[in-house]
């Protein structure tokens, strides 16, 4: 921040010094406000110098709030927050509502999301660099009661959106390099766990059509090898185990490999860019949101990838005729034995 001062001719008798503030990565809001502080503050010591207590003032105010170079990102997702979520599966007695909260913790430069959705929970702490927004928030201390394949995702999906607001890509031209400006970080990573946490308790399998994951936290499914088991592909959808490895393994088996089956294509699509706009990252991750609303009503049709279960058409189709044979085996010694 740099501190522009001027001294008015009947400068410290009657006049107290002139303040204007500058800065690329605090806000305007804070600006005016703190220049309306150092104001305030210099008429008490009108008639004395005042030009250092000034600048030790506004020094001393930044130190104890190393968060307000945070502050727009902070007030929007505490406006994200205070939409509440209906919760009817609660027990008698609690409160319907389910809401996620935000707790600063200026002594430890750090926020602390607990995000909300259902009974399922995930806590995580973005703590704020010197550098901020040169550099990007750390995110740490992740705890929650989703299945781990759901928390992995949420892990590393919110630390690579906060290494791709200060990390150019890597296919950049000269000239795009040398305008790239690193964008803040916080809003973007903690916006994507809110909404994130929010509907994975919503969210169904394109299969079955029901819920991926039960109401109750401690009827999750922890056997990798179980039908009940989550797994979660490329297009972003989550389908229980058993439902995706049968829809794979059955004809037809197209030349391409199969799409997704879901009415709609998923809002966190790991194809997906969350950079947006990188005029503000507010600003930024509303225009991204907007843009993809449009896809919200079509059919998601992104060819299936996983790691496990996707396998190449030849491959499917051997094991269906595999399959067919020992089915064709087991029949003929049926009627044999008849």
């Amino acid at each position: 921040m740099t501190v522009c001062l001027r001294f008015p001719e009947d400068y410290p008798k009657s006049t107290p010094i002139l303040v204007e503030l500058k800065s690329r990565a605090y806000s305007e809001r804070l600006l005016t406000e703190l220049t309306r502080l150092i104001d305030d503050h210099a008429r008490d010591y009108l008639g004395k110098p005042h030009a250092l207590l000034v600048v030790s003032f506004a020094q001393q105010y930044l130190s104890d709030n190393p968060l307000c170079v945070c502050l727009d990102e902070i007030k929007q997702l505490r406006v994200d927050i205070k939409t509440r979520v209906v919760c009817p599966e609660l027990a008698d007695g609690e409160s319907p509502h389910v809401e996620s909260q935000l707790k600063l913790r200026q002594k430890n430069n750090s926020v602390e999301l607990i995000a909300r959705g259902g009974k399922y929970t995930y806590r995580v702490t973005a703590v704020v660099p010197d550098s901020y927004p040169v550099q990007c928030v750390e995110l740490k201390g992740q705890e929650s009661n989703l299945p781990a394949v759901l928390v992995r995702y949420l892990n590393g999906q919110s630390r690579e959106i906060a290494r791709q607001c200060v990390e150019p890509p890597h296919r950049l031209s000269k000239d795009e390099l040398a305008n790239f400006r690193p964008a803040k970080s916080m809003y973007r990573s903690l916006k994507f766990c809110l909404e994130a946490t929010r509907d994975f308790h919503v969210e169904r399998c394109p299969i079955c059509d029901s819920t991926v994951l039960p109401n109750n936290p401690a009827d999750v499914e922890l056997e990798e090898n179980a039908d009940s088991y989550i797994e979660r592909v490329y297009c972003g959808h989550v389908f229980h185990q058993g439902c995706l490895k049968q829809y794979l393994a059955e004809p037809p088996f197209p030349r391409g490999g199969k799409l997704c089956p879901a009415k709609r294509r998923h809002p966190r699509s790991d194809a997906q860019t969350y950079m947006g706009s990188r005029a503000g990252s507010v600003q930024g991750v509303a225009a991204s949101a907007a843009s993809s609303k449009h896809l919200d009503n079509a059919v998601c049709g992104i060819k299936l990838a996983h790691d496990r279960w996707v396998v190449s058409v030849k491959t499917a189709e051997a094991r269906w005729a595999q399959k067919q044979a020992r089915q064709r085996e087991l029949e003929e010694v049926v009627d044999f034995l008849q």
